[in-house]
């Protein structure tokens, strides 16, 4: 089922096409904190679910649903009743504007009933984890204009839902809400309310729908404004483009750090270390702010203890966090959890990047304390076995069993099926840390950690020798996915390589290999490039990690392909995934999506991908940055370039690109580039080809 979506700071709701939160319908509702404060909100008229005319969330920040009612039979009859639904949410409010026009030549008179219910179930008991048991029910209570329902969890807090009817129900029960409304010919009635969540009683104050409306058009006008602007002479491109910057803005959060990008809705609307670390990676050459706020927010969260249970090391980066009651409680590690062997690695990575588009030295220094702990944490704990690799072992609790970005229980598995025995080495994170270790040397060096900088480029030297001696596959001539307990090659061919291309680990002796594999047939779908090999006996289109496409995955491996020269592959995957954002709603590239063959026709939905998504929302601007061949040097006020433009498009302009403390503009076309550039410290912009 297509679900509308709205988001706004730590409520989110997702609802059906009619604008209905139903739970025979699916996991919908409105979520506060990883609890669900609405599991029931329908609109009937005359006791009847009005009909569907259409309904959107285009705008992320209003949800819009156009409904009939009161139809006649006849063909060609008038239309009865039109109704609109605007639904927005802001400081914590959900509001909804109902809007009826009687569109008869009589009077009509109809009565309109708003049913509401709200079960608190944790989010992970709405995605099928049951809890242990549940806390107790609060009566519910009706005060003049309102209705409100509560619940006090076993973990102490209370948990309550405020339905408040700025317009006066004719008659108000404890779950259902009705108006009677007579209406002349053409007459109009508007009815608001207004849903109020609280913890332990701290409800957020009421402003009304129109002030909510205007403040969130105003804020998502600024944040476009905030952001570099990319145009070019493909329509689609465009939008597709347009979709990144506003999906961007409804998933940004700040904890007081700094803007950082939640991981994606329904599921993961929450601080998420990699997935928030990858798109503020993607997201540099259009805002730094989030890669400025996810640096300070996740080290703010740094590990400082060992906690098995929540995979809890000194000098780890966070992999997510709760704030649900069976969290709470303890039912589930993921309070504050640790559980991912990549986090740390990715957080340096995005200090490098960071830097390099920036020059900003000031918050290396300010982070100086938690690079070294996350540099420990990757020398003494990240390597379990002391081989030189980073390594992770399944969570023995319950937490995750794989702890790289392909975190399903089977998506290390061997050519016959079994799976990696840990401890595991996978081989984009071993990339991962090459980067952190070869890009923050001279990082350091300018803050005058001269000794610090020597050993780190000493050790990214020789984990690069070791990476391509370990997992290079001479039969395939292709990299292992990974190496499992025994160091035994796990021999499956997977998209992690091309990440392995991002981050520069990849022999140049054998990346046109490597390259030529990613885009043929067995991995490259047409849409884009599958996660696994659909040559492997494990491969399925359906699979959630063996055998689909994701967005934010063919971005990285189309970032590896360009920083090798290689720009017909990488134009070939972009042309795939610019083509498939045409076939989604709003042209917003979800998480991800089956591994099916463009021969079908159109790329096949995944059925619970997070859409909107943050680094599928993204994918497009690093798309972007490939293309154009950004590759920024703050430090030393220069910014390269290497455009390749793909066949369908024949211009791209940016404005307003932030390198240092200067602003660029650039025209690129087949012809060459044009570079403006103003500030108080100009860079140097260098246009080369390849």
């Amino acid at each position: 089922m297509e679900y509308l979506v709205t988001r706004e700071g730590d409520l989110f709701q997702v609802s059906n096409r009619w604008g209905d939160i139903a739970p025979e319908d699916g996991p919908l509702g409105l979520f506060f904190r990883d609890t669900r404060y609405l599991s029931r909100f329908e609109l009937r008229v005359d006791g009847q679910r009005p009909g569907l005319l259409g309904g959107t969330a285009a705008e992320n920040y209003v949800q819009r649903v156009f409904l009939q009612a009161g139809v006649s039979r006849q063909i060609f009859s008038r239309a009865g009743l039109g109704l609109e639904r605007q639904r927005v949410i802001r400081a914590g409010v959900l509001y909804e504007r109902i809007t009826v026009t009687n569109l008869e030549f009589a009077p009509v008179s109809v009565r309109l009933d708003l049913r509401f219910e709200a079960d608190f179930a944790d989010l992970f008991q709405v995605r099928g984890v049951p809890p242990a048991d549940r806390g107790v029910p609060e009566e519910p209570r009706r005060e003049g204009g309102s209705v409100t329902l509560g619940y006090r969890g076993r973990d102490g807090v209370l948990r309550q839902t405020r339905v408040l009817f700025l317009t006066p129900p004719d008659a108000l029960a404890v779950s259902q809400a009705s108006w009677d409304l007579s209406l002349p010919p053409r007459g109009t009635a508007a009815l608001d309310v207004a849903v109020l969540p609280a913890e332990n009683g701290a409800f957020p104050a009421c402003r009304g729908f129109d002030q909510a409306l205007e403040a969130l058009r105003q804020e998502y006008a600024d944040w476009a404004e905030a952001c570099t602007a990319i145009d070019t002479d493909n329509p689609l491109l465009n939008r597709i483009l347009a979709r990144s910057v506003s999906d961007l803005r409804l998933l940004a959060a700040d904890q007081g750090q700094g803007l950082f990008p939640v991981a994606g809705i329904p599921w993961y609307a929450v601080p998420f270390g990699r997935d928030s670390i990858i798109t503020a990676i993607q997201a540099l050459p259009l805002n730094p702010e989030f890669a400025r706020g996810t640096l300070r927010t996740l080290a703010a969260l740094q590990g400082r203890q060992v906690d098995p249970f929540r995979a809890e090391e000194p000098g780890k980066i966070l992999h997510e966090m709760r704030h649900g009651e069976m969290a709470n409680l303890g039912e589930v590690p993921y309070g504050r959890y640790y559980g991912s062997v990549d986090a740390t690695a990715l957080f340096l990575v995005l200090l490098c990047d960071y830097h390099a588009w920036t020059g900003d030295l000031d918050l290396v220094r300010e982070l100086l304390p938690s690079v070294r702990e996350a540099l420990n944490w990757l020398d003494r704990y990240g390597d379990v076995d002391g081989d030189g690799f980073l390594e992770f072992r399944a969570d023995p609790g319950r937490g995750l069993q794989v702890q790289s970005w392909k975190d399903s229980p089977d998506s290390l598995c061997h050519p016959d099926g079994k799976p990696a025995a840990s401890p595991v080495a996978v081989s984009e994170v071993q990339g991962y840390v090459f980067d952190a270790k070869r890009r923050l040397a001279p990082v350091l060096q300018a803050l005058g950690e001269a000794d610090l900088a020597r050993r780190l480029a000493r050790d990214a030297a020789d984990l690069k020798a070791r990476f391509n001696s370990a997992f290079w596959m001479p039969e395939r001539q292709y990299y292992a996915i990974a190496l499992d307990g025994e160091k035994r090659q796990v021999a499956t061919v997977s998209s992690d390589i091309g990440h392995c291309l991002w981050s520069g680990i990849v022999d140049e002796a054998r990346a046109a290999s490597v390259a030529a594999r990613l885009v043929a047939p067995d991995m490259f779908s047409g849409w884009g490039i599958r996660t696994l090999s659909a040559a492997e006996p494990t491969y399925s289109p359906m699979s959630y990690h063996n055998g689909s496409v994701w967005p934010h995955d063919n971005s990285l491996c189309v970032l590896g392909l360009k920083r090798y020269g290689f720009d017909r592959e990488a134009n070939q995957v972009i042309t795939g995934l610019v083509d498939a954002a045409s076939h989604f709603a709003h042209y917003r590239l979800p998480e991800l999506f089956c591994g099916y063959s463009r021969d079908v026709g159109v790329p096949v939905d995944y059925p619970v991908a997070c859409s909107p998504q943050a680094w599928a929302a993204a994918a497009p601007v690093a798309l972007m940055q490939a293309i154009l061949g950004l590759d920024p040097d703050a430090g030393a006020g220069l910014l390269r370039l290497r455009p390749t433009l793909p066949p369908w498009l024949g211009r791209v302009t940016v404005r307003g690109l932030r390198v240092g403390g200067a602003r660029v503009n650039l025209e690129v076309t087949p012809e060459g580039v044009r570079a403006d550039v103003s500030g108080e410290r100009p860079v140097r912009v260098v246009s080369a080809s390849r």
